[in-house]
């Protein structure tokens, strides 16, 4: 029988931020199993909100059970399914300020030959002791209304891209092994997204990968390196209800 080692969490607060969700669950190295075949990748289910931190739903069917890659599963392509990217607008250019004099009322003639009370066309009048053109206030219209905002649109938000590129980066990534807990191992407790990730062979079959871990049950270094190797080629926003 292998005997665990017990594992410390250190709770840390980080910039302002309580960091929870105990680390130091992954399994000890040999005990992953081969992933359960299916047959296609599926990012609208539960497993996928519990990467994302905002929590299971007990609505949506599980995915299939992740693990090593199957003996006789070649991968073409990978999916990762992934939080929409959040896009950031560019502040807009700032408006200048006319000066006194500069406004302009179509059809009037050249400010510096208009006198103070002269009517322009359209009822506009040229106010005492300046040249720009004053409309009657009854010929002013109303500023519009603003539009109402859109209503929020329920569910969550996924984004299914497709992966493909070299794959043999992410494939040794994900063979590395475990590393076990030792005695008394101190971990620092937070939440860390682990990519919802599923391999493609030629036929579109899909399996769902366990990420190695280390002996906190977080990534190994170079996880997310490996994906960044890959190029991506199509991708579907999908909204879970």
């Amino acid at each position: 029988m292998r005997r665990r080692g017990r594992v410390r969490c250190v709770v840390m607060l980080a910039a302002g931020t309580v960091l929870t969700g105990c680390a130091g669950s992954a399994p000890p190295a040999g005990e992953s199993s081969p992933a359960e075949v299916a047959p296609a990748a599926d990012c609208a289910v539960r497993e996928t909100l519990e990467a994302f931190g905002t929590g299971g739903r007990a609505d949506l069917p599980a995915a299939p059970a992740a693990g090593t890659v199957p003996a006789g599963f070649e991968p073409v392509a990978a999916v990762e399914c992934r939080m929409p990217e959040i896009v950031v607008l560019p502040a807009p250019e700032p408006r200048e300020l006319l000066e006194p004099g500069e406004l302009s009322v179509p059809g009037a003639e050249d400010p510096g030959d208009l006198q103070p009370g002269e009517t322009l066309p359209g009822g506009a009048v040229v106010a005492p002791g300046d040249t720009a053109p004053v409309p009657p206030l009854a010929d002013v219209a109303p500023a519009p209304a603003p539009a109402p905002a859109p209503a929020p649109t329920p569910g969550t938000s996924v984004d299914v891209v497709r992966l493909e590129g070299d794959l043999d980066p992410l494939l040794q990534q994900l063979a590395r092994p475990d590393v076990p807990t030792s005695p008394d191992q101190a971990c620092m407790a937070m939440f860390q997204v682990v990519p919802v990730l599923y391999l493609l062979d030629a036929h579109d079959r899909a399996v769902r990968v366990r990420w190695p871990r280390d002996a906190c049950g977080f990534l190994l270094g170079g996880a997310h390196e490996s994906l960044a190797g890959l190029r991506e080629t199509s991708r579907t926003t999908i909204t879970l209800p």
